[in-house]
C-alpha cells in the first residue's frame, strides 16, 4: 500500500463506513476515551478520525484536532461536527506519516484502526510520539495480530488480500512497541468477538 492508494481506498468506503462499522466499533471507542482521563483544558489529536464517529463521546472542556488523510472522509466528520456543534473540533486533511504539528503539541494522541491501513506503521507511530507532550498518552485502537499461533498464520495467508481493500492483518503490536521503544502500560481486547485491542503507553520520548 502507498499513500495514494490508502486515500483512494477510504474514499470509496466514506458513503458506507457509518453503516458497515458504525455499531461495531463504538464500543472501543468509547473505552478509549474513557481511559483518556482527559483534564479541563487538554489538547487531543485523533489520528485517522475518518467519517468522525467518536467525534460527539469527547467531553466538550478539550480541544479535539482530527486529521486524516481522506477528503471525503472529513466531509462526513464535518457534518457531525454541525449536527453535534462540536465547537471544540477542528480537522485537517494531512499525512499521518508527516504531521504539520510542532512537538509536544498534545496532551493525548490516539490512532483507531489506522496504524493497520498505513503503508509505514513505524513512521506514523514515530510522528505521534514527537507531536505527544512528554509524559502524555498514546492509544492504538486497532486489531494486531494473533498471539494464537494457528491464527496467527492464516492472518498471514490472508493478508495479501485485506491489503487490497486497505488493511493489514498481521500486524504484531509487541513489534511495532519495540521498534518505536515504547511499553505499554495498559492493554485490553475489546469489539465484537475481542477481535480488536485497546493499547496505551504513556510518552517516554
Amino acid at each position: 500500500m502507498d499513500i495514494a492508494y490508502v486515500e483512494k481506498t477510504y474514499s470509496k468506503w466514506s458513503n458506507i463506513y457509518d453503516l458497515f462499522w458504525g455499531k461495531l466499533l463504538h464500543p472501543g471507542q468509547k473505552a478509549a476515551i474513557e481511559i483518556m482521563d482527559i483534564q479541563p483544558g487538554d489538547r487531543i489529536l485523533e489520528v485517522g478520525v475518518g467519517t468522525g464517529l467518536s467525534l460527539p463521546l469527547y467531553p466538550d472542556n478539550c480541544q479535539v484536532v482530527g486529521i486524516d488523510l481522506s477528503a471525503e472522509m472529513l466531509k462526513k466528520a464535518q457534518k457531525k461536527i454541525e449536527k453535534h456543534q462540536l465547537d471544540n473540533v477542528v480537522l485537517e486533511k494531512m499525512d499521518a506519516g508527516n504531521m504539520d504539528f510542532e512537538d509536544n503539541s498534545f496532551d493525548t494522541v490516539i490512532a483507531a484502526h489506522v496504524v493497520s491501513v498505513v503503508p509505514d506503521p513505524v513512521k506514523v507511530v514515530l510522528e505521534m510520539k514527537r507531536v505527544c507532550k512528554k509524559g502524555g498518552k498514546l492509544l492504538f485502537l486497532n486489531h494486531f495480530k494473533s498471539q494464537n499461533r494457528i491464527l496467527a498464520k492464516f492472518e498471514e495467508l490472508i493478508s495479501p488480500l485485506c491489503d487490497k481493500i486497505g488493511f493489514k492483518t498481521d500486524l504484531d503490536v509487541e513489534k511495532l512497541m519495540t521498534i518505536t521503544n515504547l511499553k505499554i502500560n495498559y492493554r485490553r481486547k475489546i469489539n465484537l468477538f475481542n477481535y480488536w485491542q485497546l493499547v496505551q503507553c504513556v510518552n517516554q520520548k
